[in-house]
């Protein structure tokens, strides 16, 4: 997991503070993980509220006793707690968020940075927003021009795979190009995250089961899913599932079909489409899966991806060492992450 040191984080400007960004933190001691809200704009935009934090202090406040203890029963403190819990933890969230912007402005306010309420961000490492999914299902050739540039037909019905939630990882840890694989490529998605269990759910009521949404990049080792037919091994491989920055929750996202989806490699525009051009949209998706398996809270789809991957171009242009590969979605910000090779030989445990 690798240290981001810079306020821009590729979300100031694009959202209010009243955007709930929620995030999954490491406070750089070990085994110390939190659940965290991203500053957009002002002063402190890229500062990290601590929701668990701005609880407490909130609660001390109001004179509730053991005001740490109760803040922890009430918002747990990992993000799959926290979806499993419901729509009430996700209010507590919220609650505790909002508190947070209102002292951050009050001229007689507590100072929130050293109560450890609102972070520097160069003190926190952010992982995937849901670091261990129990799954992660992709959608194949989602969109009919990435179909075309792959020589495939458009599906006639959303068809999915599944990919290893050992491959999550989040903004700005490394994506690393295994030394057995020689054309690792790039796909740019909109991430779903399940916030309700989902069981033979009709088209109309899919999205109720949605708790956000996020940035996913569908890494994808080429040789081993085209050549050898190793279409899960060749999806999920260490690192091949970066998301991030942040999970915003669904009802900051006025219509998720409606969104600019950009990825660049080290500064050029690779694929640049509208998620409206998704040929079975994310209602349809979630209705679809959930006709033979339950999909549960923290569970991860990624739509597909558009025209433009490394596979696509005539000769290919996969994934070098030293490449940044950056993806920008409207409204829920920007994942970022360098591409280095592994040695071989090398065990990375």
């Amino acid at each position: 997991i690798a240290s981001q040191n810079v306020v821009d984080d590729g979300t100031s400007g694009r959202f209010t503070d009243g955007a709930l960004g929620l995030a999954s933190l490491d406070l750089l001691r070990p085994g110390i993980w939190r659940l965290g809200a991203i500053l957009r704009t002002g002063p402190d935009a890229g500062s990290i509220v601590d929701l668990n934090r701005a609880l407490a202090v909130k609660l001390a406040g109001e004179d509730v006793g053991a005001p740490e203890a109760e803040a922890d029963s009430l918002l747990p403190s990992n993000m799959q707690a926290l979806l499993s819990a419901g729509p009430s933890a996700l209010a507590i969230a919220r609650n505790a968020f909002d508190w947070a912007i209102h002292t951050q402005h009050a001229f007689d306010g507590p100072d929130l940075e050293r109560g450890r309420v609102l972070i520097r961000r160069r003190r926190v490492r952010l992982h995937a927003p849901v670091p261990r999914p129990g799954k992660v299902l992709g959608v194949a050739r989602n969109y009919a021009a990435h179909a075309t540039e792959r020589n495939a037909e458009p599906p006639v019905e959303p068809v999915l795979f599944v990919k290893a939630s050992s491959s999550v990882i989040g903004t700005d840890h490394d994506i690393v190009m295994p030394s057995a694989s020689h054309a690792v490529d790039y796909e740019g998605e909109l991430a779903v995250v399940i916030g309700r269990a989902a069981r033979s759910v009709t088209r109309e009521h899919a999205l109720d089961h949605v708790a956000g949404y996020t940035i996913a990049n569908d890494v994808t080792a080429r040789d081993f899913q085209n050549t050898r037919g190793q279409r899960f091994f060749g999806k999920s491989g260490d690192t091949f599932c970066p998301m991030g920055p942040c999970l915003v929750t669904a009802d900051e996202i006025a219509d998720p079909q409606k969104l600019r989806l950009e990825t660049r490699v080290s500064g050029e525009t690779r694929q640049s489409a509208m998620t409206s051009e998704m040929i079975f949209p994310i209602a349809e998706v979630i209705a679809f899966a959930s006709q033979l398996m339950t999909l549960e809270p923290g569970d991860v789809i990624l739509t597909g991806t558009p025209a433009g991957v490394g596979a696509g171009f005539d000769p290919p242009r996969h994934l070098r060492d030293g490449d940044i590969v950056e993806i920008e979605i409207e409204g829920l910000g920007r994942l970022r992450n360098h591409v280095t090779s592994e040695a071989p030989g090398r065990d990375r445990r």
